[in-house]
């Protein structure tokens, strides 16, 4: 081994460490969960089924021309209400912060998906509510919608609003419950029981 092959005769820049190449910056993970308008306010009807609902920023929207064969999604909206008074197949609030609903009667379901502090009012008849990955929701469920069902995943912070069953209806006494996102599971046996956590009794 010659004295040029040395490690220590070696040029000082070739012996150190060669860093990795700086990543690129991507989004942020605040950036993917970014709710609210991505571009222009729209409502538009395709294929004669589905209302778009698109965009609306600090606006009230009256969906007059839906039927009841028809689907409403309401799509990347912020502060805005949006009032459906006719029968509808289903509605779907996707990627909205603080949207209010207001609806009459739903055939299927309302579903709520990836919102922030966001309401859903049935002025009529709804059957079932669906709230995926949601904060803050509040569903306002009128007298001929008490029996719907709820179904909640990875959501947090949910409320039912409901008329007291034992007040009278021209009082508008309403009662406000907590929709449980907190349960206990033990092993029984060969399969697993799971509860509702004991915070929400009482």
């Amino acid at each position: 081994v010659t004295d040029d092959m040395k490690t220590k005769n070696q040029p000082k820049e070739e012996s150190q460490v060669i860093k990795a190449a700086p990543k690129a910056a991507g989004p942020s993970k605040s950036a993917f969960s970014k709710r609210g308008p991505k571009g222009e306010p729209k409502k538009e009807l395709q294929k004669d089924i589905n209302w778009m609902v698109e965009n609306y920023d600090g606006e009230r929207v009256v969906m007059d021309d839906a039927e009841m064969k028809q689907l409403v999604v309401i799509l990347n909206c912020r502060n805005t209400t949006v009032h459906i008074p006719n029968k509808v197949k289903s509605i779907c609030v996707d990627s909205c912060e603080k949207v209010n609903v207001l609806c009459q009667d739903v055939i299927s379901a309302v579903e709520l998906v990836n919102c922030d502090r966001c309401q859903m009012q049935a002025l009529g008849k709804v059957v079932a509510v669906a709230i995926d990955k949601c904060d803050g929701v509040n569903v306002w469920l009128s007298k001929a919608s008490v029996n719907a069902e709820i179904t909640a995943s990875k959501s947090s912070e949910m409320n039912v609003t409901i008329p007291d069953p034992d007040g009278k209806e021209e009082d508008g006494d309403l009662i406000e419950i907590a929709i449980p996102e907190q349960f206990v599971s033990r092993v029984v046996g060969k399969k697993l029981k799971t509860e509702v956590s004991g915070i929400y009794s009482g």
